[in-house]
């Protein structure tokens, strides 16, 4: 595999309190790496770690502890992050800059030449639908629009890795739709995405690997293709069944078939019980509707190791 584009090697961060001076670990032991072209998720419950964990990459925090290494040399706390974009989960603009002066702004910042500054504006004010924005004031901006915005300034100099803190904030259904498929089309330009969301099946639909955080701990990295990954069980419908069936199914079952007369649906514990149960239906002559593999949702997997929001130890 390639060098990868980004890589936190144990990586921890502790604050003290304002009133007892206790420390607390915010984030504690984070290793994992970022690949070229990838969509990696990182999903938790609030005060999980997140934004924490990506305030360090960007270098408005230092870590207490671990290195984080970029294109696979150390990257200090207070180096440039030149090829890095970020959107924070809660941006924060000029009020009274218009969208047009504030993106022209953050082209300024990311040494963007004047005709490029131009014309990479104006593309993105385009693919983002917001150029009928570009001359209102930045107060004026619905929660959604400042939102597109925020995303927007992050990729405007095309960095190598973006790093999105809940994009999916404050967007209708319509909004982000179109805002995955934005991020969907960094990967295929060959940016390498970062990103958070409590949206979980935002995550499900658009990322190569996720990774929980809990507490602060990155407890699973979750790879989102389902090559070399077993079915938790089968699902089968069937059709045509007779009694004498149907009993031989309810033995095979997890839990007693559910609809009839004649039309059933059984889940099965595994490939060897799906094949028997095949081996029955094909000697009395019913009718096979469907067998459908079943894998743990991206929601299943996150909840073993939180309750209602809350991290388990």
């Amino acid at each position: 595999m390639s060098m990868p584009t980004l890589e936190l090697i144990d990586v921890a961060k502790s604050f003290r309190g304002n009133w007892n001076w206790r420390t607390v670990r915010a984030v504690d032991g984070l290793s994992f790496a970022l690949h070229d072209g990838e969509i990696f998720g990182l999903i938790g419950h609030n005060g999980a770690g997140k934004t924490t964990t990506f305030k360090i990459l960007v270098g408005l925090l230092r870590p207490t502890r671990g290195a984080v290494m970029w294109r696979g040399r150390p990257l200090s706390w207070d180096q440039p992050r030149i090829g890095i974009g970020f959107s924070p989960e809660q941006p924060y603009f000029y009020d009274y800059l218009t969208v047009g002066e504030t993106l022209s702004l953050y082209a300024q910042l990311y040494g963007m030449a004047a005709t490029a500054r131009r014309d990479r504006i104006a593309q993105l004010l385009d693919e983002f639908r917001i150029a009928h924005k570009v001359n209102a004031p930045m107060r004026t901006l619905s929660k959604g629009t400042l939102q597109r915005v925020a995303v927007a300034q992050a990729i405007l100099h095309r960095p190598r890795l973006a790093i999105l803190d809940e994009p999916m904030s404050g967007l209708d259904p319509a909004g982000r739709k179109h805002m995955r498929e934005l991020i969907a089309a960094l990967k295929c330009q060959g940016t390498t995405v970062l990103f958070s969301s409590h949206i979980l099946s935002d995550a499900e639909a658009l990322c190569d690997r996720v990774g929980i955080l809990a507490d602060g701990k990155l407890r699973d990295v979750i790879t989102l293709d389902r090559q070399g990954v077993d079915p938790t069980g089968y699902t089968l419908v069937v059709d045509q069944a007779g009694g004498e069936v149907v009993e031989v199914l309810a033995r095979l079952a997890l839990q007693p078939p559910a609809g009839g007369p004649r039309r059933w649906t059984v889940r099965l514990k595994d490939q060897a019980t799906a094949q028997s149960a095949l081996l029955h239906l094909h000697r009395a002559e019913a009718i096979v509707e469907s067998l459908v593999p079943e894998y743990p949702s991206l929601e299943q997997r996150f909840l073993r190791y939180t309750d209602n929001g809350v991290a388990n130890d």
